[in-house]
């Protein structure tokens, strides 16, 4: 082939490739790549349709034999940093957008998805400050604002994101993802955003996932049942949408509307094709609305709709975990013990929990702590322990000495005004469809991520505290898969509002998106302890989950009063009693070390 011949069916495989052709670029370049097996320009294309097609690490493959050919140009080593993002290597990626950047310092795309990647891919939260340099330095670069605005929001600097979106709106109104940004961020803050979201789906009609947290806006504001009907319509022209399935069903749950909460699902498991994880969706929220019965005749129908699946068989197992004959039910459980599936794996330990089977529990937690699965498994692990290995469980929980009380009240300027606001941000009319409290209501979003003066204040306050509490631990302890933790702060993972009203308790339970947990107390009943034994209302952290049948008592009991923070591993049961009357109001948050 000669040259010319080779430049014009170079020219035709870049228009194949640009107007859609893949199979027509494809045959063009294989031609090419005999011929000419080093040339660049060759091995750069070849790497764009692999790219295209859907194969980063061929794509990263051919970008290194195209680099070898022309190792000083910058923006091939940008695009492949790019690639091997794609190829799930961001190490690499990093490395390679080094390279680019040294060779070209004004490549300021590369450097804006090399600080990007660090932040999302790599978890490395302070490189969102690349980012802000980048913004400063060049206010035109839309792209650079926008991403910024994103990742505040998604590090939950809302006053951050708010500016970044408006300075990108500022040039561009019509701007879709600055818009959706700006509305998220403007529903982070607890200011209404119904507004903001309205014209975000204007400028993004076809965006279910942006008009679902519409709803939720709708509802925050007190408007649901303008929320359940916005929820209606998605789901008539997208009836299998998941989450506009689940929020429709916790908005009617929380807001006590007359419609069915579930109806979505109905509708949904009735049509042909409905996939499997509606299904299970379904067994799974209706067994927190109705019990594990219900849940069950959904596994039925399931299992009718669908056929012995292994979707079927972990609804199944599910439930079973959670009904009151689970003891008969083993069939259900043996059916995944060969799967080395994590999921599978922790619906056998709960249900060996409920057993009492202490040995197997033990040997399946070691192993799925070996796994890395530390979060989900230990609580389970701590009962296993407890029942065959008092050594091991004291080496653990370390007798109640891994739980905290701190007072915060002289570290805040006025805790009624933080009660009042608390207390206005309360909206719903009872408990979360799958949160542990019984008798109350629970904030939607992020607390933290709010504006307010008074939530600001409260966020510093816990912050230092946390701080005396993680430096006030028992010493490291390598082989402990909690006190080997860093003792820093990484973020926070989660920030709420819980408030509880006669009666009102939580059920004991976990957190599995954090490491250190928390109730932090701002308003209580006139009189706990009416109950005879002094304790109503009290924390209890590292008693069982009544379900389990068991009569061990916790690790340590907290008492509550107005300005005291508890802090204690995320993984230790924990629940409260129950108050004769009153209000308990509280901030709860969890924690990330790594």
């Amino acid at each position: 082939m000669d040259t010319a011949t080779a430049q014009r069916a170079l020219q035709a495989a870049q228009a194949a490739l640009q107007q859609g052709r893949p199979a027509e670029a494809r045959g063009l370049l294989a031609a090419l790549r005999k011929a000419f097996p080093r040339e660049r320009a060759v091995l750069y294309l070849s790497a764009r349709l692999a790219r295209a097609e859907g194969d980063p690490r061929g794509a990263a493959k051919l970008f290194e034999k195209a680099l070898r050919a022309s190792p000083r140009e910058a923006s091939l080593w940008a695009e492949y940093a790019s690639t091997l993002d794609d190829a799930g290597r961001p190490e690499e990626a990093v490395k390679a957008y080094d390279r680019a950047l040294q060779l070209e310092p004004r490549l300021v795309d590369a450097a804006i998805d090399r600080a990007v990647l660090q932040v999302r891919k790599l978890d490395r939260p302070a490189m969102i400050e690349d980012l802000r340099r980048i913004a400063r330095d060049n206010p035109a670069h839309l792209r650079c604002w926008r991403n910024l605005a994103m990742l505040e929001r998604e590090a939950f600097a809302t006053e951050r994101a708010i500016t970044a979106a408006d300075h990108v709106l500022a040039t561009a109104p019509g701007d879709a993802s600055a818009l959706a940004t700006r509305a998220f961020a403007q529903f982070d803050s607890g200011e209404p955003s119904a507004d903001f979201f309205a014209r975000a789906c204007a400028a993004d009609p076809g965006n279910a996932a942006l008009a679902t947290k519409y709803a939720a806006a709708l509802h925050g504001e007190g408007r649901s049942e303008d929320g359940d009907r916005l929820l209606g319509q998605i789901l008539a022209s997208q009836p299998f949408h998941l989450d506009a399935l689940r929020t429709r069903a916790q908005l009617r749950w929380e807001a006590a509307l007359g419609g069915d909460p579930m109806e979505g699902f109905e509708q949904a498991v009735a049509r042909p094709g409905c996939p499997p994880e509606i299904w299970r969706e379904y067994a799974r929220l209706i067994e927190r609305q109705s019990g594990a019965e219900a849940a069950l005749e959904i596994v039925k129908r399931a299992r009718a709709s669908l056929g012995n699946t292994r979707d079927v068989a972990l609804m199944a197992a599910q439930a079973a975990c959670e009904a009151d004959d689970f003891a008969e039910r083993e069939d259900a459980i043996a059916a995944l013990a060969d799967w080395k599936d994590p999921y599978a794996d922790m619906l056998r330990a709960r249900w060996l929990a409920r057993m009492h089977r202490w040995d197997e529990l033990a040997t399946l937690g070691q192993r799925l702590l070996r796994a890395g699965l530390q979060r989900d498994i230990l609580p389970y692990l701590s009962l296993a322990w407890r029942g065959s290995d008092p050594e091991r469980w004291h080496w653990l929980e370390r007798d109640g000495n891994l739980v905290g009380a701190l007072d915060i009240s002289s570290r805040l300027k006025d805790i009624d005004a933080l009660a009042g606001y608390l207390r206005s941000i309360h909206q719903s009319q009872r408990q979360p469809l799958e949160q542990s409290l019984r008798g109350g209501t629970q904030t939607d979003g992020m607390l933290f991520a709010r504006t307010a003066p008074e939530i600001v204040e409260l966020k510093a306050a816990i912050e230092d505290a946390v701080r005396d509490y993680l430096a006030g631990l028992p010493p490291r302890d390598p082989k402990h898969p909690w006190l080997s933790l860093p003792r820093e702060i990484k973020r926070f993972s989660g920030a709420w509002s819980v408030r509880l009203q006669d009666a009102g308790f939580h059920v004991a339970h976990i957190h599995n998106l954090g490491d250190v947990s928390s109730a932090c107390y701002i308003a209580l009943p006139e009189a706990l302890g009416a109950d005879g034994n002094g304790t109503d209302g009290w924390l209890a952290v590292g008693e069982p989950p009544r379900e389990f049948g068991l009569d061990w008592g916790p690790v340590r009991l907290i008492e509550p009063e107005v300005g005291r923070l508890a802090l204690f591993p995320s993984w230790a049961w924990h629940g409260t009693r129950p108050f004769t009357a009153g209000e308990r109001l509280t901030v709860a948050f969890d924690v990330a070390l790594r």
